[in-house]
Order: structure tokens, then C-alpha cells, then sequence
């Protein structure tokens, strides 16, 4: 009985704590965010497993074989890889340096053959390539990004932060108790598509109570095609809100057999069936009723990806939801599947830039923002 007890305290605890996150009002902000950095543009970055893009259609940059060999390792692995289990880095963490330094210091060796890329030197290097083709389009140095990733449970956030910092960029994620630690892919691309956004974002608590009343339960199947793997999952956000601070992503399917360079290469009803069978597989197996069908990938819109979906939506048709939402690849109006879940990144950065991760300013704070706005459009008209 006391370790009922223990238990049911406990729970009672965690519920309140919960509540207490999202019901107590924050402290009211010292100062206010100055005018630039409110209103910057929001930049946001997607690491998919066969490459990376960037907002607006920006840039895409195709992942070298190292990536993509360390992405497909990533995928066949339950665990975080260690990332300190080289020799370097095990003698490096008993000296006084930082850990920017001590990567600097590993890339260095590499360059000489020494030792062997990390994780955080792959993915360095194609964020890097997407940072310098960014800040070329848009004439403005990066500062902070956003950057969604596949759900993959060895890919930790902090690989990716790691990865930032050797840039010199900051991240919008896991900066905040209030805010998500990282951003998946389903979910960006959910947003990117117009669903699960609040009205009221710039408060975090009536951003959250808005969905409360909807009795909304989606499960949305995010399949993503590229050149060279099939990706799919199942994601089903809590009362249908987007970018919360907790996410509930069910199942996942990564099969790099099915990529548009192999169903290019063998065209045969073999391949084709397998492609098939792979895009049934969460949807058959999945507890919950899929609402949205969101296509994302480089290779979404191939009328030969497009003929073998049709015909797998068509056998699940009867265990979907009647009011199905799903994103028409070949109109005019779709988002191009291949930058959607960079440009659900960004709107998450935009809106993140407009609030303070742990207070709430106050109402002044918008009145001084936009008579300094005034004053400067004043000045670039004289």
C-alpha cells in the first residue's frame, strides 16, 4: 500500500507540474526585443536522410555518400551513437579546452588522416553548404535557425546543436522550457501545409487552450520520397497542435531499396510492389485512424511514385478517415513537396523570433517596436 501510495503521489505531482508550466504566468520581460531581431527574417533548415534544404525554395543540397552512409547507420541503429569514443576525443575531454575547439582540433586530424569523420563534422558540412547559399539568396548573415530532422531515435538534438555551433549559429530549439527540443520532420511539414497553427502565438499558454475545445485527434502519414529512400511516419499531435512543446510520433518506415534512383534503374513490378507494400505497412499496423496524407521529398512529385501511392491509398481507403486531407502533389497551389518542412521550420523560427522564450513582455514593448519601424521607413524614403 505505501508504494501505491508513492505512486499516486507521484502522478498527482507530474499532473500539476504540467499544469503549473502551461496555467502560471510568466515573469514580465526586462526589456524588449529590439526591432531587428523581432522582425528577421525566420530560417529554417531540413535534414531529410538523402539531403538538406532550405526555406523558400532557396537551396537543396544532395547529401555526399558519407552522409548518406551515415544517415543509413543512424536508421539501423536504436541507440545514440557515442559520439566521444574516438581516441582523440577521449584524450580531448581531460584537457582545458572547449568543445568547439576540441571538434576543430578532430577535423584537423581527419584533414591529416588521423582519424575518422563524426557525426557532428557530417552534418557540419552540409549545414554549412546550406548557410552560405542561404546567406548568398538573402544578402544577411545567419544568426539562429531552426532545423527539422527525420524521427530517428539515434539522431539526438544535441548532434545537431553541435553541429550548428561549429558555424557559429544558435538554434531555436531546446532554448526554452516552454518550447519543443527539436522539431520533426512530420511536424514541420504539418505545419508547412497549414494545419495545427494558433492565432495567438506570441502567448504560449492561449496558443495551447486554443486547441483544448477542438476534440481534434489527427494522425497524419507523412511520406517522403527522394532519390534515394522511401520514408514514411505516423505522427499524431495532441488535440491537432503543431510545434508544442510535446509531440507524440508513433512509427516509423525507412527503406532505402525504394528510392526514385533505384525504381528508375528497375522499373519492375517487383520493385514497384515493394514500393507498395511499403508505403500499407504504418497505416495498416497503426492504432489510430489516418486524417492527413502530406507528401514531402524531392522526388514526391514523380508520376511513377504518384501512380504507385494513388494505388496503395485506394486499398487503405476503407481504414481512413472519411474527411482524409491529403496534399494534391501535382497542383499548381501544393507546396513543393521538396522544401515543405524547411518552410514549416521557418514559420516556427519567424514566430519564435517574435517572443521572448521566458517572459511575456509588455504591451509597450509592440507601441516602441513599431515607432522605431515608423521612423526608419521615414528615413529610407528620404
Amino acid at each position: 500500500m505505501p508504494t501505491l501510495l508513492w505512486i499516486l503521489y507521484l502522478s498527482s505531482h507530474c499532473v500539476l507540474s504540467v499544469n503549473a508550466l502551461y496555467d502560471c504566468p510568466r515573469a514580465v520581460c526586462a526589456s524588449c526585443l529590439p526591432t531587428e531581431i523581432h522582425d528577421a527574417p525566420g530560417v529554417g533548415f531540413d535534414l531529410t536522410p538523402s539531403y538538406g534544404g532550405s526555406v523558400v525554395e532557396i537551396a537543396r543540397v544532395q547529401g555526399n555518400p558519407e552522409y548518406l552512409e551515415y544517415m543509413a547507420r543512424l536508421v539501423s541503429s536504436p541507440e545514440p551513437e557515442d559520439e566521444t569514443k574516438t581516441l582523440f576525443k577521449h584524450i580531448a575531454q581531460w584537457l582545458p579546452i572547449s568543445d568547439v575547439w576540441s571538434r576543430k582540433c578532430g577535423r584537423w586530424l581527419y584533414k591529416l588522416g588521423y582519424s575518422a569523420k563524426d557525426g557532428i563534422e557530417i552534418i557540419s558540412d552540409l549545414l554549412r553548404e546550406l548557410k552560405d547559399l542561404t546567406e548568398r539568396e538573402i544578402l544577411c548573415a545567419l544568426d539562429r535557425v531552426a532545423v527539422t530532422i527525420p524521427d530517428i531515435s539515434s539522431l539526438e538534438h544535441q548532434t545537431i546543436n553541435a553541429a550548428l555551433e561549429d558555424l557559429g549559429l544558435r538554434t531555436w530549439l531546446g532554448d526554452s522550457l516552454y518550447y519543443p527540443s527539436r522539431l520533426i520532420e512530420a511536424d514541420a511539414v504539418y505545419v508547412a501545409n497549414g494545419y495545427g497553427l494558433c492565432k495567438n502565438y506570441q502567448n504560449i499558454f492561449e496558443c495551447t487552450d486554443e486547441f483544448y475545445d477542438q476534440l481534434s485527434y489527427p494522425a497524419v502519414l507523412l511520406v517522403s520520397f527522394s532519390r534515394h529512400l522511401l520514408y514514411t511516419a505516423i505522427s499524431t499531435p495532441i488535440n491537432g497542435e503543431a510545434l508544442a512543446r510535446v509531440t507524440n510520433d508513433e512509427a516509423q518506415v525507412f527503406d532505402f531499396e525504394v528510392g526514385l534512383d533505384r525504381l528508375l534503374q528497375n522499373d519492375s513490378q517487383a520493385q514497384r510492389d515493394r514500393l507498395r507494400q511499403q508505403l500499407l505497412v504504418l497505416p495498416q499496423e497503426s492504432e489510430f485512424i489516418v486524417t492527413h496524407v502530406l507528401l514531402a521529398g524531392e522526388s514526391a512529385t514523380n508520376p511513377q511514385f504518384l501512380a504507385v501511392l494513388k494505388d496503395a491509398l485506394s486499398e487503405l481507403s476503407p481504414i481512413m478517415s472519411p474527411d482524409l486531407k491529403m496534399t494534391i502533389a501535382n497542383s499548381s497551389k501544393a507546396l513543393n513537396p521538396t522544401f515543405a518542412a524547411a518552410r514549416g521550420a521557418a514559420l516556427y523560427a519567424r514566430r519564435r523570433q517574435e517572443v521572448q522564450a521566458d517572459c511575456q513582455e509588455p504591451p509597450e514593448c509592440e507601441i516602441i517596436r513599431r515607432q522605431e519601424q515608423t521612423r526608419s521607413s521615414g528615413k529610407q524614403d528620404l
